[in-house]
């Protein structure tokens, strides 16, 4: 930064009397250049580089705009004086960056309401707040991921039945948004300041952060998974993302398990009732050969329950392995599941001695892919009885092997247990623990 002094002017006087000879002697054949008379103005010039140098770097919205617009006067003046080139070269790149500065300026003061709301909204645990403030932010910012995060891990957790799942709509947008960023590329640009972390890159804001990538996709991929099984009660939409995470950083969390579990439970729950109405209907025809003519259909419909209970027991064995029960919650949980377990393991095979073996079994083979077709399954025929005058009913099932097989009795004359108590596997109930699985 420098000043011209009107001692120093020598350099001006020169170009002002090379500029007048110039227009003397070439005058007659070629129209001579305007010389720019602010160049020969020391006092203007200096009044209006120092009220620049005094202003460039403030940082208001106001002050950066009353800054450019005093930057861009003085290059009009005295942008092509020789004589400041020093002093020109200098406010030029300043005025570049003021350009930039303002808009970015007049964006944080129009957003800055918003961002008080959000971080108090965060702080109180007030999912109204977070996402009423974050969407305006979004829509200044879209690529604001931090902010697209936060909105997503907070909906996702207030989002439960007590509410309705109010927020599930929100958790499924955002994280749906953030995760295909992360995806496709997106780099995490914020570093911790302090701790055990410092300097190390993450994503969100305040305690809503994470700095594992692989960690921040699965817990966005959770949340749409859970809210879409749960909160939007679509499960055909579910289950593949279910699958997916199972194969990930949650491969070991039992709420995955017990999700899908429950969906094939609740398809038993489905068929019984079909079965039910069969025998009714079977009952009110009147002749034997009419009687015998609907026991194939119902034989089909039991495989079909038969089919579906060993898919939920499956994935409960697997929830039921993989929960704790460190403290009264965690076994509060783990109970449940392996009371679950027992009323679709008794409806199966009309026996209660051979539970947990069963489990063992299911351990050592390979999770099945929930969105393949379901098999039915049939029991072996027992030795049939003969009757006089009447249709041959059903008759009980014979004892089953403790594993799963693709043989089966003839079906029993009433369908499954239609109840699955607990409470971990009703749709309408957030899973237990979902509040204890550690931040990470």
């Amino acid at each position: 930064m420098k000043t011209i002094f009107r001692f120093l002017s020598t350099g001006v006087m020169t170009a002002a009397f090379l500029a007048v000879a110039a227009t003397a002697g070439f005058g007659q054949d070629t129209p001579a250049a305007t010389p720019n008379a602010n160049c020969a103005d020391i006092d203007g010039h200096n009044a209006l580089y120092t009220k620049f140098t005094g202003m460039y770097n403030k940082k208001t919205a106001s002050e950066i705009r009353a800054a450019l617009a005093t930057g861009k006067e003085y290059l009009e003046k005295f942008g092509s004086c020789e004589a400041f080139k020093d002093q020109v070269d200098f406010v030029k790149p300043h005025v570049v960056r003021l350009e930039k500065d303002v808009v970015v300026a007049d964006e944080r003061e129009k957003l800055a309401p918003f961002f008080a709301q959000f971080d108090k909204g965060l702080a109180a645990g007030n999912p109204d707040d977070v996402l009423a403030a974050g969407k305006q932010i979004l829509s200044v910012r879209k690529d604001d991921m931090n902010i697209a995060f936060a909105m997503a891990l907070i909906a996702a957790e207030k989002s439960t039945p007590a509410n309705q799942f109010k927020y599930s709509d929100d958790a499924i947008t955002y994280s749906k948004l953030v995760s295909s960023k992360l995806k496709g590329g997106w780099q995490f640009d914020r570093k911790y300041n302090e701790g055990p972390k410092k300097g190390s890159p993450y994503i969100g804001i305040g305690t809503y952060n994470r700095d594992d990538r692989d960690l921040a996709t699965s817990e966005l991929n959770y949340a749409v998974a859970f809210q879409t099984f749960y909160g939007k009660n679509d499960a055909k939409t579910a289950l593949p993302l279910y699958y997916e995470i199972a194969q990930g950083k949650y491969k070991d969390d039992p709420r995955v398990y017990q999700a899908i579990g429950s969906h094939f439970a609740k398809e038993v729950i489905r068929i019984n009732g079909d079965i039910a109405k069969l025998l009714a209907a079977q009952k009110l025809l009147k002749t034997d050969e009419e009687k015998l003519a609907m026991e194939p259909q119902i034989k089909d419909a039991i495989g079909m329950a038969y089919g579906n209970a060993e898919r939920a027991m499956d994935y409960y064995s697997r929830a039921y392995k993989m929960a704790k029960s460190d403290t009264p919650a965690a076994k509060t949980y783990k109970d449940g599941l392996y009371k679950d377990l027992g009323i679709l393991y008794e409806g199966r095979f009309s026996k209660k001695d051979g539970l947990d073996d069963y489990i063992a079994a299911v351990m050592t083979k390979q999770m099945p892919n929930p969105t393949t077709p379901v098999t039915p399954v049939s029991d072996p025929e027992p030795t049939p009885t003969t009757t006089t005058g009447t249709a041959t009913k059903p008759a009980a099932p014979a004892a089953a092997p403790t594993t799963t097989t693709t043989t089966a009795t003839k079906p029993p004359t009433k369908p499954m247990s239609k109840t699955v108590t607990t409470k971990s596997t009703t749709a309408t109930t957030k899973p237990a623990m979902s509040k204890k699985v550690p931040r990470r």
